[in-house]
């Protein structure tokens, strides 16, 4: 039942936990690195493998953004290219189905918010170009964080016939959580709407979501549940009254920025994404309740869509920021992730929308802006 899967993913968390510090004291210790720095991605359910790594060599600011964003100008414009496949899954109609269900879940008093994800299966006639790729994330996404992390090794990829490793790619708007010091800083999104290319809409359109009392819940629901995970970590917690609106290349999202001064100097970065994941905005509301309805709902493996991204230094000092829009890239295929909050009042069509506006930060970085229409 759900407090024995529960029970699961914290024993789950406290085992990696121990690996990442292994992980760091063996770089030390065996490997000479003075300062190492523990970097990867954790999967939505923490009972699966996450793919942590210490590397030798790290770019670090100034040097990094300028090897990111070192280009020509056809880097900077995504190839033009007809995929040879695109399939859903599953299909619009299964996805309103779902969430159609969900809400039959809060009627009955079940719970109170799930996040109901999709997927976008694509295959494209030639393996994409995975540092121009990067790149054109990176350029699109100023305010964001764009990643990405190798899934294999080059031996496994080998054996599946693989030029590269199977990698984890994507451009976040979502801060999980940062810690330098004693400052926790936690920023949750939760609540969307599509933006629109003529200004005077979409200002209308943000101010609607702003005052949207199904969009406010929804927000409150995740800060509420943040706040009551962060608590017993920090010394003090600013809990903003009211949310503000951010805006990414497609859409405009709620977002409140929580600050907290941590109780335990012990606690690390790392430490603090665990206690954090999954948030309601990535999950739903109670978290076991909402697992068990994504269990039941979702036809397929999140792996690590939903999960978080991120570093974390020997110090504890790192951070971490959920892995969305996103896409699993093996060869020539690319399988893409997005998701939708649903709460009472959620309309089934107009999530399946939401979720097809979330695809589109991906499919226009890989030159596929059309595929959806």
């Amino acid at each position: 039942g759900a407090p024995a899967q529960a029970d699961g993913r914290a024993q789950a968390a406290a085992r990696l936990t121990r690996r990442a510090s292994a992980l760091l004291q063996h770089a030390q210790d065996t490997l000479g690195i003075a300062e190492p720095v523990l970097m990867g991605a954790v999967p939505f359910d923490v009972r699966q493998p996450a793919r942590l790594v210490v590397p030798r060599t790290l770019l670090l600011g100034e040097a990094a953004h300028a090897e990111l964003l070192a280009s020509d100008a056809a880097a900077a414009r995504p190839p033009a290219t007809a995929p040879r496949n695109v399939c859903p899954e599953p299909a619009p109609e299964v996805y309103e189905a779902a969430v159609t269900d969900a809400l039959a879940r809060f009627a009955r008093g079940e719970l109170d918010k799930v996040v109901l994800a999709r997927t976008l299966r694509v295959a494209l006639q030639a393996a994409p170009d995975r540092a121009a790729l990067l790149r054109r994330l990176a350029a699109r996404n100023t305010r964001g964080y764009t990643y990405a992390v190798a899934l294999q090794d080059a031996a496994q990829a080998a054996a599946e016939g693989l030029a590269e490793p199977a990698a984890f790619i994507g451009a976040t708007p979502e801060l999980l959580v940062r810690r330098f010091g004693n400052r926790v800083v936690v920023n949750p999104l939760a609540g969307s709407a599509a933006r629109s290319a003529d200004p005077a809409r979409n200002e209308a359109i943000g101010a609607a979501l702003l005052r949207s009392p199904k969009d406010r819940h929804e927000h409150a629901l995740v800060i509420d549940a943040v706040a009551q995970a962060l608590r017993p970590l920090c010394r003090t917690l600013d809990v903003p009254a009211a949310p503000e609106l951010v805006a990414t290349d497609a859409l405009w999202h709620l977002s409140t920025t929580l600050v907290g001064e941590l109780a335990d100097p012990a606690t690390t970065s790392l430490d603090l994404a665990l206690a954090l994941h999954p948030t309601p905005a990535v999950c739903g509301f109670p978290a076991d309740q909402a697992f068990a309805a994504i269990d039941a709902l979702e036809s397929f493996d999140r792996g690590f869509f939903a999960g978080f991204v991120g570093w974390c230094d020997a110090k504890g000092d790192g951070e971490w920021a959920v892995a969305l829009r996103c896409a699993e890239l093996r060869g020539t295929a690319v399988r893409l992730y997005a998701g939708a909050g649903i709460v009472a009042g959620s309309v089934p069509a107009s999530e399946a929308l939401e979720t097809g506006t979330k695809f589109r930060t991906m499919l226009s970085a890989l030159g596929l802006g059309s595929a959806l229409d």
